[in-house]
C-alpha cells in the first residue's frame, strides 16, 4: 500500500482507513508546532476525521 501522505510504497499503519508509513507516522508524533510542516498534518488530520462525521440520523420512524 502506498503512504497517502508521501506517496513511498513502505510499511506503515492504518489510520482512519488510510495508509500512512511509519515515517511520516515518526514526523506526526515528533513535529513542533513551530514547524512549518504543522498546519500541513493538523489540516490533513482534519480532513481524515471530516470523512468520517455525518450528520446524526434522525430517530423517530415516522418523520
Amino acid at each position: 500500500m502506498y503512504c497517502i501522505i508521501c506517496g513511498n510504497e513502505k510499511t506503515g499503519m492504518k489510520l482512519l482507513s488510510q495508509t500512512v508509513c511509519k515515517d511520516c507516522i515518526d514526523e506526526m508524533r515528533n513535529i513542533s508546532v513551530f514547524d512549518e510542516r504543522y498546519d500541513f498534518y493538523k489540516n490533513f488530520i482534519r480532513i481524515l476525521l471530516g470523512y468520517y462525521i455525518s450528520e446524526k440520523h434522525q430517530l423517530n420512524p415516522v418523520n
